[in-house]
């Protein structure tokens, strides 16, 4: 072979490898740019990763040798997300888009799940179809703004709830009565509203509960951040669980978006839980917690919400009672008695029930339209039993006002028929059948005629009117059982 062939076949050789030599340079030169580029990158084929530099590989919590040609890429996507991130593939692949750009939902070898943002562009490689792009790591990002999305959101409900109770000042009942047992209530109301002692407020239904636990937030530091306020009786145990810690979206079937709890509604304020002795006792264990830690864990969620709520319970039980048969946790009732409220039924306070009356009226007489009970009305209200405590009296006022638009004077047939027709001596017990007071006939007699002289306000001449007695004959009854000033003894 002469040496000009030879020379000719070699310049024809290195023609013909030069575009392998162009495509091994330029390889050469990618991986040297992809191995020191902080982004990931990344080679997809056939749904394979085929190449992965290290922050590629970083970003999962694999290394390049645990990912190249070994990991699928549906293996790296977070199961919701996959169908999202399948179909763009399949768009660049088939040229529906010139360039993939989302975000989706990554899982690391871990299992933690993070953030992603990716792009992607359509090329060949070793003759068949690929995608190749790159990949960041946006989980701090997006959480960040997770977080100020939350804030604002647990801002703007807080607001609603602060709007709600300045709306609603003027519709609030105050805890009104000058008897003994009420300024007792007053008393350590104002001892226990200062510091952030659990507070366990006891009485029957209608005695003013949630009240008294306003009262004490009001007079708290905490008054102007919310007062929330919600009954473990009329909720399912599922239901109270979400609406008192709130979930995560995707905690459960029907969890579309996050929610906030009560507990972050009531963060800086009060939450108030009113029948305690029905909260469920999967429920009371992590309220236990809350009170013991601060902390709580919502549905769905892996870490834990700090929040700073004062508690104020309230019952109609004897919680002791419930602990004894099992359906109170014993540590949770010496959490929650730290600091005890009793609050007298209104039998036991009937020289409050003027004051009611008049505070009543006042309330529900519209404009200048003003009110009044007539004696006979007002003793009868004074020795009624009020099985319904303070709400029911609260109740049939407002019912008497109603029916008696056409004069100002309230009479005994505004009345319902069940306040009119209970017998003597009779005390009712919290809707049960009556049953007779085990009252002697001159007990009973000298209850009725204090209860009348108390209605008028110590009135004897009304008083005997009303009871169709003489001032002398009221004189004799009741000189062993109520002083009468000289001057007012008849003559």
């Amino acid at each position: 072979m002469s040496a000009k062939t030879k020379k000719g076949i070699e310049r024809a050789l290195r023609k013909r490898n030069a575009p392998k030599e162009s495509i091994h340079n330029s390889e050469g030169m990618f991986r040297d740019l992809a191995e020191k580029s902080l982004a990931g990158i990344y080679l997809l084929q056939e749904g394979v990763i085929k190449y992965a530099n290290p922050s590629f590989s970083e970003i999962f919590g694999y290394t390049v040798e645990e990912m190249t040609d070994k990991i699928g890429y549906r293996d790296t996507v977070f199961h919701e997300d996959w169908p999202l991130v399948e179909e763009n593939i399949r768009k660049r692949i088939s040229h529906e888009v010139q360039s993939l750009h989302y975000e989706f939902r990554g899982v690391r070898k871990s299992g933690e799940i993070i953030n992603l943002d990716a792009y992607g562009s359509y090329t060949i490689y070793r003759g068949r179809p690929a995608v190749i792009g790159t990949m960041l790591d946006i989980t701090k990002r997006k959480r960040a703004e997770e977080l100020d999305a939350y804030e604002k959101k647990l801002l703007r409900e807080k607001t609603i709830v602060l709007e709600q109770q300045l709306n609603r000042i003027e519709v609030y009942d105050r805890l009104v009565g000058d008897s003994k047992k009420m300024e007792k209530v007053r008393q350590l109301i104002s001892i226990a509203a200062p510091s952030d002692i659990p507070v366990l407020i006891q009485g029957e239904t209608g005695t003013g509960k949630e009240l008294t636990a306003r009262a004490i937030h009001d007079q708290s530091p905490r008054a102007g951040n919310p007062f929330v306020a919600i009954n473990s009786s009329v909720l399912q145990e599922t239901i109270f669980e979400s609406e008192v810690f709130g979930y995560r979206k995707g905690a459960f079937t029907g969890a579309g978006d996050n929610k906030l709890g009560l507990l972050e509604l009531a963060n800086g304020g009060t939450l108030f839980v009113d029948e305690i002795s029905d909260m469920a006792v999967n429920i009371q264990s992590k309220l236990l917690r809350v009170l013991e830690t601060g902390t709580f864990v919502k549905l769905g969620d892996t870490k834990e919400t700090k929040v700073n709520v004062r508690f104020v319970f309230a019952t109609n039980r004897e919680l002791g009672k419930e602990v004894e048969e099992g359906r109170f946790r014993k540590d949770l009732l010496y959490r929650v008695n730290a600091f005890v409220i009793h609050l007298p039924p209104l039998r036991e306070k009937t020289e409050d029930i003027p004051v009611l009356a008049d505070y009543f009226l006042k309330k529900f007489a519209r404009g200048n339209n003003k009110k009044v009970l007539s004696d006979v009305s007002m003793a009868l209200l004074v020795s009624y039993g009020w099985p319904g405590n303070v709400r029911e009296l609260k109740n049939v006022l407002e019912r008497a006002v109603l029916l008696s638009t056409d004069r100002q004077e309230i009479i005994t047939s505004d009345f319902p028929e069940g306040l009119l027709t209970q017998e003597p001596g009779t005390i009712r017990h919290d809707g049960r059948e009556p049953k007779k007071a085990k009252l002697e006939l001159n007990q009973i007699e000298m209850e009725h005629i204090e209860n009348v002289l108390n209605a008028l306000g110590g009135n004897k001449t009304k008083a005997a009117q009303l009871l169709g007695i003489t001032r002398a004959t009221l004189y004799k009854k009741v000189r062993k059982r109520v002083t009468i000033s000289e001057g007012d003894r008849p003559r």
